[in-house]
């Protein structure tokens, strides 16, 4: 679906222009287009491939998605690829759906393959809109694109609150299940730092007069931007050293558990020792078994079961137990 906000050179803003106005604008220098693509048909993307005058290696790109993020350069126009961020609690997985930015000296376009709440909320707040059609193609970009940097925050601290249950669950009660979820959030984290750590470049990159996008005057905000990606890919690092050190305390807690277990075990035995040898050691050499009344059968039962006793009271002092 093709929506389109524009601001004519007469100062009006357009509301759901009709593509073919688009034309018109396209050729208008003091005019400004935001052309959201969403959820767009590969007719749809040459349509505005054809309007603005894209080659066929960017309106490829932008039909196949699946790409690293990035910036490149073209002639009339520069092509801008960065990923949104979010985290199903429920399943406890990542997902980083793409979103593509074409450039061009009069116009932006934003493709994304299916809604994102950022995207949408600008576009449908009038107001909000007019305030980034009014001020120049580079600043309608940053506002883009700092409001998907920003959506980062909060799904950075779901990550955390995922991994701290994960940590809880490992010290009081170790399953099978924490194993798997341990190496899902590594899955995940490696995914986090794929998508973060090529736009540390990017921004450092827009900040720079030499790519002919920022405006001196716009470069601050940029900046701005660049520093809550160095935030982000930080506490990204950061998650990956947690969840090695959660992996770490999983395996120590699963050891001590099966020590426990085996000491267990060796008590256990231990206290069943004297009665086993004794008993097979009468077994093999008695000629008929004692009767139930022979008063020295009891007694020397009673003298095992006084012994196995005592041994469990020494083990107990000990701390074995």
């Amino acid at each position: 679906m093709i929506h389109v906000r524009a601001r004519g050179s007469d100062g009006r803003v357009y509301i759901d222009l009709p593509i073919d106005s688009l034309h018109a604008m396209a050729d208008d220098e003091h005019a400004l287009v935001w052309l959201d693509l969403e959820a767009p048909t590969p007719d749809e993307i040459g349509l505005a491939g054809t309007i603005f005058g894209w080659v066929h290696l960017t309106v490829e790109d932008l039909v196949r998605q699946g790409q690293r993020a990035k910036l490149e350069s073209f002639p009339g126009y520069s092509y801008l690829v960065m990923h949104a961020l979010s985290y199903d609690a429920a399943g406890g997985r990542l997902a980083t759906p793409e979103l593509d930015f074409v450039i061009g000296r009069n116009y932006i376009a934003s493709v994304h393959a299916q809604p994102l709440a950022q995207i949408t909320q600008s576009r449908e707040a009038q107001q909000r809109t007019e305030q980034m059609l009014g001020a120049g193609p580079d600043y309608l970009l940053y506002t883009l694109t700092d409001l998907l940097v920003d959506s980062y925050f909060p799904v950075m601290d779901q990550l955390d609150d995922a991994l701290d249950g994960l940590q809880d669950q490992i010290v009081t009660k170790p399953t099978n299940a924490e194993m798997s979820r341990i190496f899902d959030m590594k899955r995940d984290a490696v995914l986090l730092r794929k998508v973060i750590s090529p736009q540390l470049e990017i921004f450092s990159r827009l900040t720079s007069p030499d790519t002919g996008i920022v405006r001196p005057e716009t470069a601050v905000y940029f900046r701005d931007v660049h520093d809550h990606v160095i935030r982000i890919f930080e506490v990204a690092d950061g998650y990956r050293d947690l969840l090695a050190g959660a992996l770490d305390a999983y395996l120590s807690t699963v050891s001590n558990l099966m020590n426990d277990v085996m000491k267990r075990l060796t008590v256990l035995t231990a206290l069943f020792l004297p009665i086993t040898a004794v008993s097979g050691l009468l077994g093999m050499n008695l000629r008929r078994s004692p009767p139930w009344t022979d008063s020295l059968f009891w007694v020397l039962v009673g003298v095992l079961l006084g012994l196995s006793a005592a041994q469990f009271v020494y083990m107990r002092r000990r701390g074995w137990t």
